[in-house]
This record gives C-alpha cells, sequence and structure tokens, in this order.
C-alpha cells in the first residue's frame, strides 16, 4: 500500500484538517517539476511546507495538553468520590462514570500517538520525493526546522503511567492499593519460569500497551534515595561470543542452553544491578528451566566481569547479618563462580541491550571493541565482539 493510500485510511474524521497536505505537497512538486522547477517554486514548496509544520505541531501540543487536563481533571475528581461519605453503591457509580472518562482518554491517547506517527512519516517521505524530483536539496535544512517543532518527541510514557495508575485505583473502589508496593520485594535468587513472546508490529505498539493498562498496572520501579519520578524502565544487557553460542543455544533450544545478562531496574541513578543467568531445560529431562540471579552494587561490576571481584565478602557479610540461609548463600556462591567462568572461557561480551518500558522494549545488538556503553554506563570486556541489529519489538510475558 502506498502511503498516500495509508494515510487516508488511518486518519481520524475528525482531525482530518489538521494533518499533513501529503496529496497537496506531492502534487504541488509533480506539476511543477513537469513545467521546469524554478528558484521561485522552491520558495513557495518551503513556505507551504512550513505551514504545515507549524499546523501539525500546535494541534498535537494542544490535544497532548488538553490530555493532560483530563487525566489531572480525573485524579481530582476520584480524591473527591473517595473522601465523601457517600454510600458505596454511588460512589461506585461516580467511579464508573469517571472510568468511562478514562476510557475516552486512552483512545484519544492512541490516536494522537498514531496522529504523530503518520505525520512525522508523511514530512520525511514528502522531502525526500522533493530532493527526487527538485533540483534543490531539502533534507538538512528541513531537518532542523522539524527539531524546532519537536512534536514527534511527545513521551507518551507519561500519559500512560498516570492513566495506569488511575484505571488501577477506579478498579479498586479508588483505593490505591499499590501506593506503597515494591515490584522487587519478596524476590528470590532463583526462579521456575516460562515465558512467551509476542511479535508485535511497531504500529500496534501504542494500541497494545493501551489495551494491557486497563487490566495490568504498569510496573514501577522507585531509586531509593532519590527525588525524581519513579520509573517503569527495566534494562538489561545481554552477553554472547563472535560466534553467537548463546544466542543459537537459545534459538534452537538445546538442552542447558543459558543466557547471561545485567539487569536493573528504574533510572540510570540506580545502583543495584542484578547479574542473571536463565537456563533452558527440555521436558524430557524432568527439569524445569530457571532463571538465577544475584545482585551487585554497580561500582564492582567491571571488576567482577574481569574476574577481579569475588562475591566472599558480601556473602560473609550476609552471613553474619543472617539475611539468608546457608543453602542461599550456597547456591549465590556456586552462580558467582559459574557466571565468571562462563564469562571467561567462552569469551562473553556484553552486546544485546535490551531496554524495556511497559512490558515493551526494543532490542539492540550493537558492536563491540573491548568497551560498551549504554545511557552513560560503561562495561568493558577483552574481545572484539560485531553482532548484528535485529531492530526487534518484543512483547515478553513471563509466569514466575
Amino acid at each position: 500500500m502506498k502511503f498516500g493510500q495509508q494515510l487516508r485510511e488511518s486518519l481520524l474524521p475528525e482531525w482530518k484538517f489538521y494533518y499533513v497536505d501529503y496529496a497537496g505537497l506531492k502534487r504541488f512538486l509533480y506539476e511543477r517539476s513537469d513545467k521546469g522547477y524554478t528558484a521561485d517554486d522552491e520558495s513557495e514548496f518551503v513556505k507551504l511546507l512550513d505551514g504545515e509544520l507549524e499546523k501539525v505541531n500546535s494541534f498535537q501540543q494542544t490535544k497532548s495538553g488538553e490530555m493532560k487536563r483530563r487525566i489531572e481533571y480525573c485524579e481530582q475528581q476520584v480524591s473527591l468520590i473517595t473522601k465523601n461519605d457517600a454510600p458505596t453503591d454511588a460512589k461506585r457509580e461516580q467511579l464508573d462514570i469517571i472510568e468511562h472518562e478514562i476510557d475516552t482518554v486512552i483512545s484519544e491517547v492512541y490516536e494522537l500517538a498514531k496522529f504523530t506517527r503518520l505525520n512525522f512519516t508523511a514530512f520525511i517521505k514528502i522531502v525526500k520525493k522533493h530532493d527526487k524530483n527538485a533540483p534543490f536539496i531539502l533534507k538538512p535544512v528541513f531537518t532542523v526546522r522539524l527539531n524546532s517543532r519537536p512534536f514527534f518527541k511527545e513521551n507518551f510514557d507519561e500519559l500512560l503511567l498516570e492513566l495506569s495508575r488511575l484505571y488501577n485505583i477506579v478498579r479498586n473502589g479508588g483505593v490505591d492499593v499499590d501506593q506503597d508496593k515494591d515490584p522487587q520485594s519478596g524476590n528470590g535468587q532463583n526462579f521456575v519460569r516460562q515465558t512467551t513472546k509476542y511479535w508485535v508490529h511497531p504500529d500496534n505498539v501504542m494500541e497494545l500497551k493501551l489495551y494491557i493498562l486497563k487490566y495490568l498496572p504498569v510496573l514501577i520501579y522507585r531509586t531509593k534515595g532519590t527525588t525524581k519520578p519513579p520509573s517503569p524502565a527495566i534494562t538489561s544487557i545481554y552477553f554472547d561470543n563472535e560466534d553467537l553460542d548463546l544466542y543459537q543455544g537459545r534459538i534452537e533450544k538445546s538442552e542447558g542452553a543459558e543466557a547471561i545478562r545485567l539487569r536493573w531496574y528504574g533510572d540510570m541513578e540506580s545502583n543495584e544491578i542484578f547479574i542473571e543467568r536463565k537456563t533452558h531445560h527440555e521436558d524430557w529431562t524432568g527439569e524445569k528451566s530457571v532463571k538465577e540471579r544475584f545482585s551487585l552494587k554497580e561500582k564492582y561490576i567491571n571488576d567482577y566481569l574481569v574476574g577481579n571481584y569475588t562475591m566472599d565478602s558480601k556473602i560473609q557479610r550476609l552471613r553474619e547479618e543472617g539475611k539468608k540461609s546457608d543453602q542461599d548463600l550456597q547456591d549465590m556462591e556456586t552462580l558467582s563462580y559459574e557466571i565468571q567462568s562462563s564469562i571467561r572461557e567462552k569469551r562473553l561480551c556484553p552486546g544485546a541491550v535490551l531496554s524495556s518500558i511497559f512490558l515493551l522494549g526494543c532490542r539492540h545488538v550493537l558492536p563491540l571493541q573491548g568497551v560498551w556503553c549504554s545511557a552513560g554506563r560503561y562495561y568493558t570486556c577483552s574481545c572484539i565482539a560485531a553482532l548484528p541489529c535485529p531492530h526487534e519489538l518484543v512483547l515478553s510475558l513471563s509466569t514466575l
């Protein structure tokens, strides 16, 4: 399907006058090119394009502000409802009205996200057509103009978090049952696990997020000692070697295939890094696939990866504090040595990055040469790896 047709079939009728006039701009280009495209034509086209950009940006900013105000209104109404002395049934009726309003906001957030994506694509495509058909190059100049009207950089995740929290409160009769909960509380070292993964087309990601948040609250990770807003991010760094042995083992589901990764929850201020190993077991073995992990302060990670740091001192401290059983401590010690051995013997490097927000993430496998960096965090390794970049969107639902 050509983009012009896709745009016509995807736009929201109520907003149709605020989308890029892609057909009009394309018609202008073709008609003027047939007659001999001149400098005057270029000036007129740039003026038209700037007008379209201003129109799209203004509408997107207006709608985004409107949705934020509607979410704030819903929050205020929920607070008033929970504080009044009305009978439970009356409160439930009022909360149902608020839930209907939240449903409406969710639908418009989805449409606004689609509006943003479609118009950004339209600008990119029309400038590409211009540079192909006109004797002038517009892309570098227009990129600067586009960045000065960054409607396409809207962070919808903040709206999703508020909507998810509101849904959860309304569904629980006006009570925020997750207010003081820590998503990591109660987590042990070993997990028997089953994971199902689904492929999600990029165009459907926002729709899927909005659908899920009605039934499954977003996990929020609060970094201790920070005043920043809580973050739903989960960041993982996967290890492999030049031959992609771990990757191949997982794809082929070989008995005993393992995945080794670093993981942290919340923003980059999080100081607790989990070192994890997932081991696959076939059904015929009678064993279940398992995830094992232990935590380490971020400042010790590099030394641990190159074998200059062991868990001996931490294990001794935990034993003295009596916070873990002898079996747990023995398992932690064994796991830490086995992961170090795998990194050394298989020449593993930090390679694949999976940063997920609200259960969804984009996986990038980056080329490495001794040093790996992610958003200000650097990890070193002794090998050189050049791994592919599948750029996949994955939804992972896990049952522990």
